[in-house]
């Protein structure tokens, strides 16, 4: 059973978005947003920005996946947002972590901190 006083992973990729477009505050002055919640598009954007910065000529299909993932979306929900299939996610993700050098969510994470 899981300590409910730990945060759950949702919050815990918030929190690590919203510490990330902070301290890139000055690339969002257009962009509005309150409180310490960041809107999905502006995360998604600065997730994209980030893993492109890396320079590992990722696909654009991989940096979609790529960043919906670090906003939290399971296979299925990536699948849903992006209208492709569940096994479609699976391949770029494998492949946009091989090119990135790692294998798994949590380096994809350590990866953009």
């Amino acid at each position: 059973m899981q300590d409910s006083s730990q945060p759950t992973v949702a919050k815990e990729i918030w929190r690590l978005a919203v510490q990330v477009a902070m301290a890139s505050a000055d690339q969002w002055k257009g962009e509005a947003w309150e409180g310490e919640v960041l809107p999905p598009h502006l995360a998604l954007q600065l997730f994209r920005r980030r893993l492109v910065a890396l320079e590992r000529g990722m696909t654009q299909r991989e940096l979609d996946v790529c960043a919906r993932t670090l906003i939290g979306l399971t296979a299925e929900g990536i699948a849903l947002d992006l209208n492709i299939k569940k096994t479609s996610v699976l391949t770029y993700r494998k492949r946009a972590y091989a090119r990135l050098g790692i294998s798994s969510q949590t380096q994809l994470f350590r990866l953009l901190v």
